[in-house]
């Protein structure tokens, strides 16, 4: 007979999932001197269809688990983000940003993470969850070669992404279907362009969604569209020919022209509006994107990964210490997550609604292109240091649209 290669493993804290929620999360418990074991479907260094951007919430995040630095040092420089309405409006708002491709972030936290003592096993598809007493205390997995990975954990955090099969095999499903899709390519510019701005087009075939074009050093561009699965038959038809948006929208075509892609053009699901799942379970917390967290109208996941990752080790460390799983213990994870996320989604999601139509965007657009003020206010959003709930609702609208 064959030797036995099934493994079981035992650890305090199982996070699955290996992108910015469950990695921050890792970080934060090993840091603690918790034994985590970090399993991910895909080997690393991997893809993740993404912007890239990173705004200064993110970074934020990042300075208070000492990561700044190491993630400026690898990233490019933004110093503003240009804004095209349908009518081709130009508004250019300052702020502090960068892009890093996700693949490099992705596995830059993963790094910290172990060398902070964190366990990883990359290649992993967990299967199913182990359950005692109707509580999660695991995951069954197999690795590349198909043998049975049998893990048991005091805690679980789930950081799958959009993956919904896995969300329902869990029990935290609510709702299946994805709220957008978001669609990324990687090309190399020939012409000189400035390297020190990001640009958003508003194109009226997909608004509420939109392009953009994200500088990342050294010539090469992220290109792609965002597409908003509420957004009715225009954006429909746009999102039945993915792979060649680029060359349907103006500004991009124009650009792309001579330029040479250097990776296919990747799709993928995203789930937004803080709704789809539950955040918790009895031994279980959902992180980022697979708790919906990517916010509406913007589409930016990152910053908002990486909160939950914050708060779900905070919960963690008291759930471990108290030896209490059940939801007396974990449901504050969600309570401090609403605290403070919940005013953005809601405010964006207000946004993407006012957005479906292209007059409305091109007078906002044009309002700020033309006052300060509104500028002022916008980039106060960007820079999140202003709720957009706080604009985008009607008395919000009509204070922004009566600033001279």
């Amino acid at each position: 007979m064959g030797e036995d290669l099934n493994r079981d493993l035992q650890t305090d804290v199982l996070v699955i999932g290996a992108g910015p929620a469950g990695c921050l999360a890792a970080v934060e418990l090993a840091r603690q001197g918790v034994n985590v074991l970090v399993v991910e479907r895909s080997p690393f260094p991997r893809e993740k269809v993404c912007g890239d951007g990173l705004l200064e919430d993110s970074l934020e995040v990042l300075e208070n688990v000492g990561l700044d630095a190491a993630v400026k040092e690898k990233a490019h420089p933004i110093r503003s983000i240009l804004f095209v309405a349908p009518n081709g409006t130009e508004c250019e708002l300052e702020g502090n940003l960068f892009t890093l491709p996700r693949k490099e972030l992705d596995a830059l936290l993963l790094e910290e993470a172990c060398s902070r003592g964190a366990n990883f096993l990359g290649g992993v598809t967990v299967s199913e969850p182990l359950v005692q007493d109707e509580t999660c205390v695991g995951a069954v997995g197999f690795d590349q070669e198909g043998h049975k990975i049998s893990i048991t954990a005091r805690l679980v955090l789930l950081a799958t992404g959009a993956n919904a099969r896995i969300l329902r095999v869990f029990g935290v499903l609510i709702n299946r279907n994805h709220s957008a899709i978001g669609v990324r390519g990687y090309f190399r510019l020939t012409e000189t362009i400035d390297e020190s701005s990001m640009v958003v087009i508003y194109d009226r075939r997909l608004l509420p969604g939109y392009c953009w074009m994200f500088p990342l050093g050294q010539g090469i561009f992220n290109v792609g569209c965002g597409i908003y699965l509420d957004g009715g038959k225009k954006t429909a038809r746009i999102g039945q020919n993915l792979t060649s948006f680029h060359k349907h929208v103006k500004p991009l075509a124009r650009h792309l022209q001579m330029a040479e892609q250097i990776e296919p053009i990747r799709a993928a699901p995203m789930r937004t509006g803080f709704q789809g799942a539950r955040s918790c379970a009895p031994g279980l917390l959902v992180l980022g994107e697979a708790l919906g967290l990517t916010f509406p109208f913007i589409g930016e996941g990152v910053s908002s990964a990486l909160e939950s990752g914050r708060v779900a080790a905070s919960v963690a460390l008291e759930a471990l210490e108290k030896n209490d799983f059940t939801s007396r213990i974990l449901g504050n994870y969600e309570r401090d997550l609403r605290k403070k996320l919940s005013g953005r989604h809601q405010g964006y999601l207000a946004a993407q609604r006012l957005f479906h139509f292209k007059s409305f965007a091109n007078l906002l657009i044009t309002k700020a292109a033309r006052n300060s003020a509104v500028r002022g206010v916008a980039r106060q959003i960007l820079l999140g240091q202003r709720d957009p709930e706080d604009v985008f609702s009607l008395r919000g609208m009509l204070r922004v649209l009566l600033l001279r």
